[in-house]
């Protein structure tokens, strides 16, 4: 599994500056971190605003916090914990999420084929409820353990392996219904 876009390393006097509420530490910590921090926020709710507001509010939860940290485990992974708690938090008080469509664009043909994949993908994740989307997202990118999610969402380990499964049967559902689609429309040329 590749590593995740949140393993910046953060030096201890950065980290202690900030914690005694240095702005200038923070304000590199921001720096480092908001663009791993804005695409987890992105995957999870598909929405430019809402991911905009909750990697605003998880920084301001962990600066906040800041002292909280213990340095038991890396930063990033402290970090990256806010913002998913953020994304979850905010995915339950959505009544109705909005869906907002990339404009995707190649300059070759290798580059198109992986630009349609993408797509695919995004448009299968799309296909999802957010609770499922964000477990199949959590446990198969970001490489969370079943407790791990459960513990996120206060429920059962068995919460997290249902909604997985569930979740990959409905890609691939998903995928064979568009692959079907395509052989039909290859075959009516």
């Amino acid at each position: 599994m590749a590593s995740s876009p949140f393993e910046i390393e953060l030096d201890e006097l950065t980290l202690a500056r900030a914690k005694r509420g240095d702005v200038d530490a923070c304000a590199q910590i921001f720096r480092d971190f908001h663009p791993a921090a804005w695409a987890v926020a992105m995957r999870l709710c598909k929405c430019r605003e809402t991911a905009h507001e909750v990697t605003q509010e998880a920084f301001i939860t962990a600066f906040r916090r800041l002292r909280q940290f213990r340095g038991d485990a890396p930063f990033w992974g402290w970090m990256r914990r806010v913002v998913i708690n953020h994304a979850i938090s905010t995915m339950r008080r959505a009544r109705a999420p909005a869906v907002e469509l990339e404009d995707h664009h190649a300059i070759d043909q290798p580059q198109q084929e992986r630009v349609g994949q993408s797509m695919d993908l995004e448009a299968a994740l799309a296909s999802l409820n957010d609770e499922d989307r964000t477990v199949v997202w959590l446990h198969d990118v970001e490489g969370y353990s079943h407790a791990e999610i459960a513990g996120m969402y206060g429920m059962t380990e068995s919460f997290s392996k249902t909604r997985l499964s569930r979740a990959r049967a409905k890609l691939r559902e998903w995928m064979d219904s568009t692959r079907r689609a395509s052989a039909v429309g290859e075959s009516a040329r």
